[in-house]
């Protein structure tokens, strides 16, 4: 598992990292898609494009300072 030690982390903190990252994203994928077929609200504010580009510049964030570990 040399992709685990190449970024300082273990198994379960991977899979908690990677893990959170892809549900995240598939439940906003989700929500963006009733949004465009049902355009009858707007999308609530912790889901909306602004704060999902901003969740990934953290994430993004967190995978450069791991690796300088």
């Amino acid at each position: 598992m040399r992709h685990l030690k190449d970024n300082n982390e273990t198994y379960l903190g991977h899979l908690k990292f990677a893990g959170n990252i892809g549900l995240t994203l598939i439940i906003r994928g989700v929500v963006f898609v009733l949004h465009g077929l049902f355009p009858l609200s707007s999308i609530p504010k912790g889901l909306n494009i602004e704060d999902t580009g901003k969740k990934l510049l953290d994430w993004n964030a967190y995978t450069k300072a791991r690796n300088k570990c």
